[in-house]
């Protein structure tokens, strides 16, 4: 099993970052949506040894001159995620694309579209921003099943899903 976790809008807080990636353990992969990935790069102790995928968020000097693509893909165990920070950047999906990831609005979502799967983990950027409180995802993955949690700060779930491969 791979264990991912998907962060978004950190914007420099490293307090918030670090209780979160300590306090998830065995962790095989992390997804950044953008708005400050750079903010992983303060955290190499708690971050060594995992496969990372990084995308610039709308704050970024290459998001905003397009030197750094908004847009990356990844497969784990067979499962294919598209990542993007501002879903409206997205113009068109491959075919084999089973999760969109995004972030930007600090607001959490799940969403199920014709067999795509839409997801926002929400926000790391204070305890509470815009009367939203932080937030988190974290994906158990198998070739046969995807199986996620909405996670606030202190570790306690408020929202999973179960996916089987059809």
């Amino acid at each position: 099993m791979k264990k991912l976790i998907v962060l978004s809008d950190t914007h420099k807080n490293q307090i918030l970052l670090r209780r979160v990636l300590s306090n998830e353990e065995n962790l095989t992969h992390i997804f950044h949506l953008g708005d400050f990935y750079e903010d992983l790069d303060n955290n190499f102790d708690l971050i060594d040894e995992k496969e990372i995928v990084k995308i610039p968020g709308i704050f970024h000097s290459k998001y905003l001159d397009k030197t750094l693509p908004a847009i990356q893909s990844a497969n784990i165990s067979g499962w294919n995620f598209l990542l993007i920070h501002n879903i409206e950047d997205l113009k068109d999906i491959p075919n084999s694309t089973d999760f969109i990831l995004y972030g930007h609005t600090h607001q959490y979502s799940f969403e199920k579209r014709n067999n795509l799967y839409f997801l926002n983990p929400g926000h790391l950027k204070e305890k509470i921003e815009k009367n939203r409180k932080a937030s988190y995802v974290i994906m158990n993955i198998t070739p046969s099943q995807v199986e996620f949690f909405f996670k606030y700060l202190d570790g306690s779930v408020f929202h999973s899903e179960k996916i089987n491969r059809n």
